[in-house]
Parts: structure tokens; sequence; C-alpha cells
């Protein structure tokens, strides 16, 4: 059909490249041979370096390996050519055939090394081979283990440990030799080669000699009365214990003892250490559970009583959510009227309190924004994670005295005004004046007017 897509005597690499691949996968080698020498003659098509490959492995099915190798040796030429380990390869197969050992050796090193071949096992171990035959066993010891290291899916480990164990057997390392030979045949399945075999055969042999050789010796040594039983070849040398190094044989049976004793201690001693860790850290976990147990009852907590006013009244200067600082048992109502009683910018500070494990009542001084402090009761209760604390209730303490204020029943406001009278007494300073009586009447109905004053400033405060 190829054939048939072109004019008798027309140039058309393609086609005779398509029509050489068919003859190939055919069995008809020569006739694709002579396909791909047909391709090869339009230059315009180029692929010079995959026709010639594609030629030298047609030539050597077809039994022609001389033009094989002159197919392939020009194929590695092509510096276009974009696989060229594939003709290296092939080259070294046809050299190897013909006998021509050195020269496949060096074919198949350049397929090993080429950096466009992504499994150089291959080609390694055919290098291995080559180095077998031409003598020179530790060279191949190295191809046979390089290319264990770079094995793919495709490769078979079986050929490559077998290679490898004849190459150690003709080193002379019999012990290594029957590994990689076991290695070979371990699944039962893949067959030695006739040379292998031998050399397998000949690997056992030389250690089964070898151990009944090592076996006549040892008993010939059993039956010498003149040896020493402690050191029956003389060879122990300083692995024999002397009695002036270790004193072990000069020794009383009653400083044996003592020695034992103390041996016996120490080991005891090595032997609790890990258990008397253990224990430190356990007592060190007791007294801090402990500790916190006790600070726990004493009303201690996290956020503290101090902690949870502040930020309850921070949160109304804010505008921000005050609910992490009111008790969860209130009600919604009841949050609320808290909140809407705390003025705006002040800041509080705990004067007294009375603590315990649950519940907590302390005095809260508020020191407003424009000067003035009004004293609160509040209650707290414990957080809902039972470890904080959060405001339960809040009122103005209405029957404590603040500076300059009042003990009539109205909520206690300080004033910074310097013309403010004593409270306590509703009557003007006692200080000496030059002013009549009647100047002191128009002071005490002042203060009464300023004690006024003070009590609705609390009143729209609260």
């Amino acid at each position: 059909m190829f054939l048939a897509s072109k004019e008798p005597g027309e140039l058309l690499g393609e086609a005779d490249h398509l029509r050489g691949n068919c003859l190939m996968r055919l069995g008809m080698y020569a006739d694709a041979a002579s396909a791909y020498a047909d391709a090869l003659q339009d230059t315009s098509y180029g692929k010079q370096g995959a026709l010639l490959t594609n030629q030298g492995k047609a030539l050597s099915a077809a039994g022609d390996l001389n033009g094989a190798v002159q197919a392939f040796s020009a194929a590695t030429r092509d510096a276009s050519y974009a696989t060229p380990y594939k003709a290296y390869l092939g080259l070294g197969n046809a050299l190897l055939t013909l006998g021509n050992v050195t020269d496949a050796g060096v074919a198949f090193r350049a397929a090993a090394i080429d950096g466009t071949n992504p499994a150089p096992a291959s080609a390694l171990s055919s290098l291995g081979s080559c180095f077998l035959q031409l003598g020179r066993p530790a060279d191949a010891i190295e191809a046979y283990r390089t290319a264990l290291d770079y094995v793919g899916p495709h490769d078979d480990t079986r050929s490559i440990n077998a290679g490898l164990g004849e190459s150690l057997v003709a080193d002379g390392k019999i012990a290594d030799a029957i590994d990689a030979f076991q290695s070979a045949t371990a699944d039962g399945l893949y067959e030695l080669t006739p040379s292998q075999q031998a050399a397998f055969d000949s690997a056992r042999e030389t250690v089964s000699s070898q151990s009944a050789i090592a076996s006549t010796q040892a008993g010939e040594v059993a039956f010498d009365t003149g040896a020493d039983p402690l050191d029956p070849l003389g060879k122990s040398g300083n692995f024999m214990p002397d009695p002036s190094d270790t004193g072990f044989f000069t020794l009383s049976e009653s400083e044996m003892i003592q020695q034992d004793k103390k041996d016996m201690k120490v080991r005891r001693k090595h032997r609790h250490t890990g258990l008397k860790v253990f224990l430190v850290i356990l007592i060190i976990l007791l007294l801090a559970a402990g500790g916190l147990g006790f600070a726990y009852t004493r009303g201690f907590g996290f956020p503290s009583q101090q902690d949870a006013v502040n930020g309850l009244f921070q949160a109304v200067t804010d505008g921000s959510d005050t609910a992490a600082y009111l008790s969860p048992s209130l009600s919604d109502d009841a949050k609320s009227a808290i909140v809407s009683s705390i003025p705006s910018g002040a800041t509080v500070t705990i004067s007294a309190m009375d603590q315990n494990m649950t519940t907590s009542t302390a005095k809260v001084t508020a020191q407003l924004s424009k000067g003035a402090t009004i004293v609160y009761q509040v209650e707290f209760d414990r957080s809902s994670n039972h470890i904080g604390w959060t405001v339960k209730s809040l009122s103005a303490d209405f029957g404590t005295a603040g500076t300059g204020g009042s003990a009539t029943g109205e909520a206690t406001v300080s004033s910074d005004d310097s013309n403010a009278p004593d409270s306590s007494t509703g009557e003007s300073s006692d200080a000496s004046t030059d002013e009549n009586q009647g100047s002191s009447d128009s002071t005490s109905e002042q203060s009464s007017d300023t004690d006024s004053e003070a009590s609705s400033t609390t009143d729209s405060a609260q």
C-alpha cells in the first residue's frame, strides 16, 4: 500500500520509512532493509539516524552482521539523532556476535553513559559480559553492580545477578558469588547458562571442601592433649584474662562476696533511676494541682474579679459586647439593667472584697470622667467554665460617704469645687474668716445648693 502511494522512481522518504516498519513486523527483514535504504535516498525527509538504526536492526535480523555494523556506525555519526544509545546497543550486539568483544564493549559503554538512555542497566550488563570475556573480572563485577543500581521495571535482575555471580567466581570471591547465584535462582524459574551453572557448581564445591578441611582440623586439635584447653590454638593473646590485670584469681571468698554486694547495689541504683524520675515528676504535678486547688477555694480565678469589673466598665465605654463579663445565670433584662446603670468613661478600683470559692462581694469605687466618684456594691460568681469570675449584680452604695459626700441617703458624689462644704455637718467650714454671721448663713445656703447639685449629678450619672 505504501509502495503504491508513490510513482516509480519517486523519492518519498516517509512512505518508505513506514513501509520498512511494516515489513519488520511481518518478519520480512531483507525487504525492510531495502525499504529503509530507499527512504535514506530522500535527503529532504531527514531522520538519517533513525533510518540507519532501523536498517541495522533489519540487516542483523536478516543475518548480514557486517552490513548491520556499517548501518549502526553511520547512525552514531548523525549529530541530529535524538537517541544515539539505540544505535550503540545495536552496534555492540552485532560486534559481539562477530566476536569483536573489545569494540563491542566500547559500544555498550557509549550506550550506558548516553544521557538520553532512560534504562542503562541493559547496556551495563552487556558491558560486564564483555569485561568477563576479556579476562577482567574485577571490571565486570563493577559493571554488573552498577547495573543493579540502575535497574528499571523492564530489566531482568536475575540475569544481572547470574552474570555477577560468574564474575565473582572468576575473581575468587566465592561466598559473594554464591549469594549472587542464589538471588538469580530464588524464584526457581530462571535458568543459568552453561557457563554460569558451571561457575555456580564450582563455587559450591569449593565451599564444601573448605568446610570439610576446617572440620578435620578441629577434630585433630581436640585430641591434642598437649594443648592449653583455654587456648587450644595459642592465638587468643590479650583476649585471655591475666591475674595481674583483673585480680580475679587473687580475691578471697569474703572479698568476692563484698565485691558482689557492691555490684548489686550499683545495678539496683541504675535500675531504680527511671522510677525516681517518674516519682519526682508525679510529686511536682501533685503539688501544682494542690496549689491550684487551694487558690481556687480561696477565690482566685482567671479572669479575676478586678479583671471582670474592669472589662465590664470598659466594654460600656467602648460600646462593645458585655456578655463575657456578666454572669450566665442572669436574664437578658437583668443584664440590660446592669449595663444601663454604668456611667461611660469611668475607671474602677476594688477597695475591699470578701471572696470564697464560688461567690465574691466587693466594694468598687468608680472615678467618673468629670472627677466625681461613685461607690458600688458588686457581687461576683463563677463564669461558665468555673475558672474565672463574672459580675452578678451591681448597685450604688448610698450608705457610704465618699470624698466630700453626704450621709443623707443620697448617692455620694465628690466635686472638685473648692466652695464645696463639709457634707458630714451640712455647715460651712470652721476655718477662720473675716466674714460676719450673715456671710456664714449665706455660705450654709450655698452648701445646701451644692449638695442638691451633687445629688442631681449622681442621679443623672446613674
